[in-house]
């Protein structure tokens, strides 16, 4: 018996001793910087009718390809051959090889209107997954309907919808692919949900706007998926959350490797349009009327500046880490040091614009 009992001891300290090397494996993996992408940076700023490609070295503008229109969000191919910039009722498809407009995807007609609140790419670049609202004119009849909000499937290929899907709630405007699941995506809106292609249903994963009893309503402002192709797949927005005096601000940190949210809980209460994670994935940078640095751990202000030149909409990083870019609320970029938050130019743009500021490394 004394015998039996040491060999189970043995086993269980040995299995013990597995889980612990495993669960550190996986949190230094999770810890582990990106390999920063090879090649040259390339900030698009998507300004009132014109993008404007900026120059991540000599920080100039190099390019200016002018349309007529506004565009809320935009969103890179996950290969980098593409930019799609999405106005209200339109798609603008830029090649970033050869820096042109290459094609405009209409969907509204005489008699449906269709708003594209938000869009993404499939990770293969084939489709186009589209929030839209849809409204139909009665034949002969001057009346609206307004159609229950749809997640439309776009081939990029042939240029037609493939598939739509009737979504939960008209709040939702952010939509993103998971990219080691493509059988499913994730919607925001009042609620994080994920969604399943096949089956066309949808779960939440996390609550914002709906909370369970004991927990606090959270009020996100999903403007734009500040991201570039090839990073971490971490995407970061900020929230607020409770109500009148008793209230605190955070950050929802989205994997899109796997589809997992993170709620980090802000040590100071800071106003957020946009945010992003750092390339080493040690901070975030968040910013409205200031820059801010928080530690992307602890929740921690490092350090925050009142930016130079106003409010500001977008926000990008360079691809090794030592720049923030910010801007597009008035026609200007503002360009930072990572580290100190000092202020190193301004590049003036052709307009002002919304939240679109990204980086591309080709």
């Amino acid at each position: 018996m004394k015998g039996r009992s040491r060999t189970l001891v043995f086993v269980v300290c040995v299995l013990a001793v597995v889980a612990i090397t495993g669960c550190r494996k996986k949190e230094e993996a999770a810890r582990a910087p990106v390999p920063t992408p090879k090649g040259k940076d390339y900030i698009y700023a998507a300004v009132n009718n014109a993008l404007q490609i900026i120059d991540g070295t000599t920080d100039t503008v190099i390019k200016t390809i002018p349309y007529d229109d506004y565009i809320i969000r935009a969103n890179f191919s996950p290969d980098g051959k593409r930019y799609y910039a999405n106005a209200f009722h339109k798609i603008y498809v830029f090649d970033t090889e050869q820096q042109e407009l290459v094609d405009v995807y209409n969907f509204s007609t005489e008699s449906s209107k269709v708003i594209v609140g938000g869009m993404t790419a499939s990770e293969d670049g084939a489709l186009l997954y589209l929030v839209c609202t849809i409204v139909k004119k009665k034949q002969h009849i001057p009346k609206l309907d307004l159609l229950p909000p749809q997640l439309i499937v776009f081939d990029t290929k042939t240029k037609s919808i493939v598939k739509s899907y009737e979504i939960p709630d008209y709040m939702i405007n952010t939509v993103l692919t998971i990219r080691n699941d493509p059988g499913h995506l994730i919607l925001i809106g009042y609620d994080v949900r994920k969604f399943d292609l096949k089956k066309g249903t949808s779960e939440v994963i996390q609550t914002l706007f709906n909370p369970k009893k004991g927990e606090k309503v959270k009020n996100c402002l999903p403007a734009q998926t500040c991201e570039s192709p090839r990073d971490h797949g971490i995407v970061v927005y900020g929230y607020y959350a409770g109500e009148g005096i008793n209230i605190s601000s955070g950050y929802m940190m989205i994997d899109r490797n796997n589809g997992t949210v993170k709620m980090l809980e802000g040590k100071d209460i800071w106003m957020s349009y946009t945010a992003i994670l750092s390339p080493d994935k040690k901070y975030i940078y968040t910013v409205m009327d200031e820059l801010v640095k928080i530690d992307a751990e602890t929740g921690k202000t490092v350090s925050f500046v009142q930016t130079e030149r106003g409010t500001c909409y977008g926000v990008a990083t360079s691809s090794d880490g030592t720049k923030v870019y910010v801007g597009l609320a008035g026609p200007d970029v503002s360009v930072y040091d990572a580290e100190t938050l000092k202020l190193l130019k301004v590049i003036p743009l052709a307009g002002d614009g919304g939240y679109t500021l990204q980086r591309i490394t080709m």
